[in-house]
């Protein structure tokens, strides 16, 4: 009787990935709004106007004032909401945005969780919904904006600041400090400069159809980079394989 292969070792190795345009081609919180007028949950009158605030932060780039507008915007809408409403919200959204998600993105997610790393999303979303869509691609797990939930109903508030820039960062080191994992030994990917204070915390950063400022940065730094094409998606998973082999030997 033949054996069956066995599962990857569990490695001290986090691989962090971005959500927004690094996984999914497009802003999870649009996503988030069409999905909640379909269930009735808002108006199209409050989903018009989410929409134009999304459309701006499409054309001008992840910078904080807008992401703030836009996130405040939409949870608004979302207030008074039941939190078992929300996590079936996330579902729904879920499912609208699989066929958005760079396949490319996804493949070199998946090579991390076969060398046996975990993978964790962590984004400026929804921590509901960064924790569905982790769920749905089998990754360890989200990390996003906390939301306030009182007798089991989301107030509008949230429970810290939002998670951009440094914020995710912290996040990452906290969540390294607790495992006792190395950060030189872990990955994070973005396509943002925003994401410049998680990208230098790490020992390898990888940027994915980055903006003009992560590009320059990362050719400085000599950090790789991926313009979702497949020659460089094949090398990447490739060296995620060859490094973990390297890790376990």
């Amino acid at each position: 009787m033949s054996e069956q292969p066995s599962a990857p070792r569990p490695l001290p190795v986090v691989a962090f990935f971005d959500i927004d345009k690094t996984l999914l081609n497009g802003a999870s919180l649009l996503f988030l709004a069409r999905a909640a007028r379909t269930l009735g949950i808002v108006s199209l009158r409050d989903l018009a106007r989410f929409g134009w605030e999304a459309l701006r932060f499409r054309r001008r780039g992840e910078h904080l004032g807008v992401l703030e507008e836009v996130r405040d915007r939409g949870m608004r809408m979302l207030a008074g909401t039941s939190a078992e409403r929300l996590h079936g919200l996330a579902g729904s959204v879920v499912r609208r945005m699989q066929p958005k998600l760079w396949p490319e993105t996804r493949e070199v997610l998946r090579a991390h969780l076969d060398a046996g790393h975990e993978v964790w999303l962590v984004s400026t979303t929804p921590d509901f919904l960064a924790q569905e869509l982790a769920a749905s691609l089998g990754a360890t797990g989200g990390i996003g904006t906390g939301l306030e939930i009182a007798d089991g109903v989301f107030t509008g508030r949230f429970t810290g600041p939002t998670m951009h820039g440094p914020e995710k960062a912290a996040a990452a080191a906290r969540l390294l400090a607790d495992r006792g994992y190395d950060p030189a030994d872990c990955y994070a990917y973005s396509d943002s400069i925003n994401d410049l204070p998680l990208l230098s915390s790490v020992g390898t950063a990888v940027v994915i159809n980055p903006d003009r400022e992560l590009a320059a940065h990362a050719a400085e730094a000599g950090w790789r980079m991926l313009r979702l094409d497949p020659s460089s998606i094949r090398a990447e998973r490739r060296r995620v394989r060859e490094e973990a082999r390297r890790s376990s030997a």
